[in-house]
């Protein structure tokens, strides 16, 4: 457990997660914040699942210093990076044990590196949390739309239509629906009563003043639109579009190469549309393999990188869901 560690006390406090990875003596500081000010709903901001995604730990961090007890209403429970391992050294996974914390759910108490942060993530802080808002970005792999999606169960104190209105009330462009996966952050949490959204945008080995803004906008936006914070930016003029995600909307690569992308983010594209070409990274000749449509949709992710491996992800998109 980590030292002090109280989150029933009003006020502002930190404490440093390092306890948490006693095999790595080499990480510097890295906090979980828990502001309380009375009663009211508790929501948790967790960004760095993956260390690479550096657009939430920016704004997560900016959140502590700027957000006064008198500005929440309950209790909001802020971590930055919740894998110090992975993020202090640039890395999308853990640098200690080799393993992806994003699909390491519920955790171990007792396990490796990686899977003690989940376990206490999941074992520790999702039992204090009415809502989850797991916050990520493209990291260094994607350019990402900005997008909000989520999940709910019934033990959840935030039903199906309460978990639109709080995704309507992000004001992000894009409110994706798809199936959760149990063993991330934000698919492991309904299971025990935790209604989740995630969050992300931005991404590509660049962060951006415009991507940042939007982000940290849409968090202040949902959270006083869900009680918590007593305040927030306006809402956004334009409803959202909403997208249905399945296996068909992820186009992989069918063998290593090098993507020359025929798509932007936020084209509308219809089934048979040429979305990016694969060029030969090696061998005698220079001709390219398409990539094309399997259905009409949006597009919501590209691969970042000019090289992808056989069955890597170039090209995401996004049924339009009536």
């Amino acid at each position: 457990m980590l030292d002090g560690f109280d989150p029933t006390v009003e006020g502002k406090h930190l404490y440093d997660l390092r306890p948490l990875v006693p095999a790595d003596d080499t990480l510097k500081e890295d906090v979980i914040c828990i502001i309380r000010n009375g009663e009211g709903p508790t929501a948790l901001l967790c960004g760095g699942i993956h260390g690479d995604e550096y657009e939430p730990q920016v704004i997560l961090r900016q959140l502590i210093d700027e957000i006064a007890v008198e500005d929440v209403r309950g209790r909001l429970i802020i971590i930055p990076t919740i894998n110090p391992p992975a993020s202090q050294r640039g890395s999308r996974v853990s640098t200690i044990d080799g393993q992806n914390m994003n699909r390491s759910f519920p955790g171990n108490a007792e396990g490796t590196g990686t899977e003690r942060l989940s376990a206490f993530l999941h074992d520790v802080v999702f039992p204090l949390t009415d809502l989850l808002v797991d916050v990520h970005s493209g990291g260094g792999d994607y350019f990402v739309v900005p997008m909000i999606f989520g999940f709910t169960g019934p033990e959840c104190g935030v039903d199906e239509a309460g978990l639109d209105r709080i995704m309507d009330g992000w004001g992000y462009p894009i409110v994706q629906y798809v199936e959760g996966i149990a063993s991330t952050s934000a698919g492991a949490s309904p299971l025990v009563g935790v209604a989740s959204v995630e969050i992300e945008g931005g991404g590509g080995r660049a962060v951006k003043s415009s991507e940042l803004a939007i982000m940290r906008e849409g968090i202040l936006r949902g959270l006083h639109a869900y009680g918590v914070l007593a305040t927030g930016p306006g809402g956004m003029s334009r409803p959202p579009i909403r997208v249905a995600v399945s296996a068909e909307n992820n186009h992989a690569a069918p063998s290593e190469g090098l993507i020359e992308h025929r798509v932007d983010l936020h084209d509308r594209v219809e089934a048979g549309d040429l979305l990016a070409v694969l060029h030969p990274a090696a061998g005698r000749t220079g001709a390219a393999l398409e990539i094309r449509a399997n259905g009409p949709g949006i597009v919501l992710r590209q691969r970042a990188r000019f090289f992808v491996g056989k069955g890597e992800l170039i090209c995401g998109t996004g049924n339009l869901r009536m």
